[in-house]
């Protein structure tokens, strides 16, 4: 008898081992879903990097406009830990969103139909995309529904601009917005 209770209470615990769900925040960033859940985190320098904060407004917001320019998308986000610590991200597709089917890909380079910005306070201005010296990246968009209003995807990048005087490098980037 001892040992069936000993053999049950083994199976027990080498089931709840095995039943643990698994993190999806890991890395500190929100988990890379299809649902419209209005998230979006990247790593930025290796940092974990998610709207943060509130300065009077939504700290993330999406503007979709199919009447402009063949179709566009811009997804704005900032993080404010403190009054001297302010971020701000910019995603954007400048054109022909409307003649687009995901799951697709843009590369992003100066002028072309995808790009990536970010700003900070505490170190450099790079949200002028003119003033830009280097850009590139990629943006995936995984889901484009325009019946249910959900756009979601990856990006990742690389952006410098001389006189911040370093590179700054997005990995991991992903989006799930409802607009």
């Amino acid at each position: 008898m001892k040992k069936i209770i000993t053999a049950i209470l083994i199976l027990t615990v080498f089931c709840f081992a095995e039943c643990k769900k698994s993190n999806p925040d890991s890395n500190g960033l929100p988990a890379a879903t299809q649902e419209g859940k209005n998230t979006l985190g990247f790593l930025l320098n290796g940092q974990p990097w998610k709207p943060q904060g509130n300065s009077g407004t939504g700290n993330l917001s999406i503007d979709f406009d199919p009447g402009f320019n063949n179709g566009i998308m811009g997804i704005a986000a900032y993080r404010t830990i403190s009054a001297t610590d302010k971020t701000q991200f910019g995603l954007g597709i400048v054109d022909s969103l409307n003649f687009k089917n995901a799951p697709f890909t843009l590369l992003i380079k100066k002028k072309s139909l995808g790009g990536l910005s970010f700003s900070t306070k505490s170190y450099c201005d790079i949200l002028h995309v003119d003033s830009i010296i280097y850009e590139n990246g990629r943006i995936n968009v995984s889901k484009l529904d325009r019946t249910n209003r959900i756009v979601s995807g990856t990006f990742e990048g690389i952006l410098y601009k001389q006189i911040c005087g370093d590179t700054i490098k997005i990995t991991e980037g992903r989006f799930d917005m409802k607009f």
